[in-house]
Formats: C-alpha cells, structure tokens, sequence
C-alpha cells in the first residue's frame, strides 16, 4: 500500500496534480443515490433548531479518524447525531445551527448579505489530496448536494464561531469534546476549545445529545427502508452461511460467508464485529476469536448483520454444523423458539417493552421447567441459563436509542437465548455446550408488527430443509 507522509517530498508533483488532476475532476460525484436525502435532514436540522429556541446555538461535529496502527487508519465512520442531521459522510466538518439566523457574505455575490440559520465548515478541496484519498466535497458539493444553506472551509471557523455565538445567544448546545481527539479534527476544532472555557461566563453550555436521540427514536421511512435493505442483506447472509457451513470448517471460513454477503450487497461495513461460535464457543455472548474448528454434531451461533448507508441490523441464527438437530439440541432450541414467537406476539403500539419482555420470560421459564432444567417459575433460577435483556432497538447505532412503549416506526431485536456451558451444575451433560440465541428485528406498525428478517429461517425444519442445499462457501479455494 502506498503511503504519502513526507509533504517535503511532493512539491514537485504539486503543479502536475493541481493543473492535470484537478482541472479534470472538478465535480464532486455521489456514487451513492439512497442516502438520506438533503431534504429530509433538513427537515431533521429545521425540527431540532425548533426544540432549542431562538436563544440556543448548536455546534456539532464530525468524528474523528481512528488509527489503527503506524500510517493505518480504520475505514472512516460518520458520528452518529452528524450524520443524522446532514447525510454529510466525510470527516474534519462542524455543523453550526443558529435558530435565530446570522448575516454573512453572499457565497453567489459577496458584495451582499444573506441572513441564514446554518453553517458549515468542510474540508477544502486539495487536488493533491484527492489523487490519494479520493475527492472531496468542498463547500460548493455541500450545498449544492447536501443541501446546505451555507458552507465554507473549515479554517473559516476560527474567524467567524465568535460572532456566531455572541450575538444575544444564551445556550449553547456542544457535545463533550474528548480528549482522544488527535487526528486533523483535533485542529479543526481547536476554536472549540478554546472558547468553551470563555463563553461559559456568558453562556450556559449544553449537550445536545438528549435532545437528537429523542428524535432519533422513532424512525422515518426513509429510514426504516434503510433499515430494511440492512436487514434483508443479513438475512440473504444467515441462509447462505446455512448452505455454506460443513464440519471441519473453521469458524473464520463461516464468518467469510457473512461478510462477503454484506460487501458483495452493498452495505459499507458490518453493523459490529461478527459472532460465529461452535460448539463450546456457542456459549459466549460476544465470542470474537472465530478460529475454532466446527466439529461434526456441533451447533453454531452466527450472531451477524449489515451496516447499510449508516443504518444498522441485528440477526443471529442457531444452526446444526451436520445439517440435523439433535435431540437435546432442538429441546433447547424449541425453548427459546417459543419464547421469541411469545414475546413477538405482544409487539404492537401501546404496549410496553416491560410487558414483551415478561412474555419471554414466561415462556423460557415454562420450558425449561418442562426440560426439568429449573425446579421452579416465577424466581430467577431461569438466569442461570439466559444471561442478557430481550433485545434493543436498532438504528444509526446497532444499540440505538431505547422507548419504554412501542409506537410506529419503532425497530426493537427480539433476541431470547440460552446458554450451557459444559460443567453446569445440576444439568445432563447432553446439554453441554450448546448456545442458542435466535434474533430478529421487528419493525413496530400502525397495525402491530412485521419481522424485517424473515427471509432467514428460524424453524427448525426450514433451517434443515435450506442446509440440504449448497451455498457461496463450499467452493475451494486454489
């Protein structure tokens, strides 16, 4: 890979990149037409400034690029609010928000004032940088594509936050700026830190992100279309990986199935780093080696799922290496089958997360009493075996922002397991190592409910039935 660090050693290639490179790529091009539309964050931008009021500014900005080691940065990811308000996917950008509105010079005309009620500030566009990195938006590609009413490069933010801010403003809503911030951004925002410290003597400083996670709550149907492609590319991943799995597989060569259904569909990322466990594996809730050997009358537990345009899923499978469950294997399963159809079932606006979360307690507890692994319901002898919460919504965030009552638009997991690790007390070791978590997302409706990840099957004869069939992953590779 080659690297471009030295900048003593470009200044030769500067007139060649500048005149040839930039003169031939003078546009920015979105290669990407679903992502959220300028309107919709604006409309996304117009509601928060409503929220706030006219006394309040708000200033948000960008993530951070993360190294991962020496020259290396991870792939570039969005934060979460700045995405939501702009659609905006590069880094090194503050996003300034004046309700009240704020006069600055005609970008069209800068002999004229205009008054407007947003700013921001981006990187410029660098020709020299883009024949390395790929090209930039720039201020003019941000209002023009993105919909922004006013931008400027980011070195303009120093000169003009000052006034932005002074101007009769009594709150200023800014997130924390941490102090692990040490790439361009760390730069960018330096005015930022610069002046928190003074404008807390005339202003009360505030963080905003209450205020955008309540709105970020119920989703828009761009949104859930969003999430929905998200899903139906995990599903189409979990049944080839269904297809695709045989015993002597390592997991890694399962979790490759995953992944390259994620990237081979679209989507930019995994929503998180992918669980694919055997065996005594299947009992770890967030197993990450993916190294082990997948024996033969193993079961594996792929908790798996796509990050499309932001937007991420949720979906774990639980299914036999061989192709069969076996008997204890499909008692457990159908334990927590059960208890996942019980709590979908009470899934509707109105009701309470509490009351959908009791349903699969409920139905978990009366299988296992039945299996005779607990000696009692209603207690919480049943914990021994199911570890963790029912489920989360899904969003910007694969943990994304929770309701206490279910309404339209809403996106919760609904995620029962159980888990036996070899050695436990009390239990036949029939049981030993087997893991099952079955997790779908479920979209909230005006009527009740739709499971998003159907396409995936979680019956035990479907799962068998689909795992008859070859998959991606059977073929060697010479």
């Amino acid at each position: 890979m080659p690297r471009m660090r030295n900048w003593s050693l470009m200044v030769s290639t500067v007139l060649f990149v500048v005149v040839g490179f930039g003169q031939q790529h003078l546009e920015y091009l979105e290669y990407d037409k679903d992502l959220p539309s300028p309107a919709e964050c604006r409309t996304r931008r117009d509601s928060l400034m409503s929220k706030v009021g006219n006394e309040s500014v708000v200033i948000l900005f960008s993530g951070p690029v993360r190294n991962r080691n020496n020259d290396v940065e991870f792939q570039y990811r969005q934060d979460d609010h700045f995405y939501y308000l702009t659609g905006f996917t590069e880094p090194n950008a503050v996003l300034v928000l004046i309700p009240k509105g704020v006069s600055v010079r005609n970008p069209d005309d800068t002999t004229k004032l205009v008054t407007v009620r947003e700013l921001m500030f981006v990187q410029a566009r660098n020709p020299m940088r883009e024949r390395w990195d790929g090209r930039r938006y720039g201020p003019e590609a941000v209002m023009k594509l993105r919909g922004i009413t006013y931008a400027a490069t980011n070195d303009k933010l120093q000169s003009m936050i000052g006034r932005v801010v002074f101007g009769g403003t009594k709150y200023v809503y800014l997130p924390p700026i941490r102090q692990d911030i040490d790439d361009d951004l760390a730069e960018v925002i330096k005015p930022l830190r610069q002046l928190a410290d003074r404008w807390s003597a005339f202003v009360e400083l505030r963080d905003p992100t209450a205020t955008i996670s309540k709105m970020r709550a119920v989703k828009s149907a761009v949104e859930i279309d969003l999430l929905r492609t998200a899903t139906k590319i995990s599903a189409t991943a979990h049944s080839q990986a269904m297809r695709s799995i045989e015993p002597g597989m390592r997991e890694y060569e399962v979790m490759a199935v995953y992944e390259y259904v994620f990237r081979r569909m679209g989507a930019e990322y995994g929503g998180y780093p992918s669980i694919v466990g055997s065996g005594e594996n299947s009992v770890i809730l967030h197993y990450s080696t993916d190294r082990g050997i997948v024996e033969d009358g193993d079961l594996l537990l792929a908790d798996c799922a796509a990050e499309y345009r932001g937007y991420s899923s949720d979906v774990t499978r639980t299914y036999p290496a061989n192709g069969e469950f076996s008997k204890p294997q499909r008692e457990i399963y159908d334990v927590v089958l059960a208890a996942q159809d019980a709590a979908i079932a009470k899934m509707a606006p109105g009701v309470a997360w509490m009351e959908v979360s009791s349903a699969a307690d409920d139905a978990i507890q009366d299988g296992l009493l039945k299996l005779g692994l607990i000696k009692e319901k209603n207690g919480r002898e049943f914990r021994k075996f199911y570890w963790h919460g029912l489920g989360h919504p899904v969003g910007l965030n694969v943990h994304d922002v929770s309701v206490q009552t279910l309404e339209p638009g809403v996106l919760y997991t609904v995620e029962p397991g159980i888990y036996i690790p070899a050695g436990t007390e009390g239990v036949d070791t029939k049981y030993y190592d087997i893991g099952v978590r079955i997790e779908d997302v479920v979209l909230i409706t005006q009527k009740g409910h739709e499971i998003l990840s159907a396409d995936a099957p979680r019956d035990p004869g479907a799962i068998e039935a689909l795992m008859k069939k070859k998959g991606i992953g059977n073929e060697k590779l010479e």
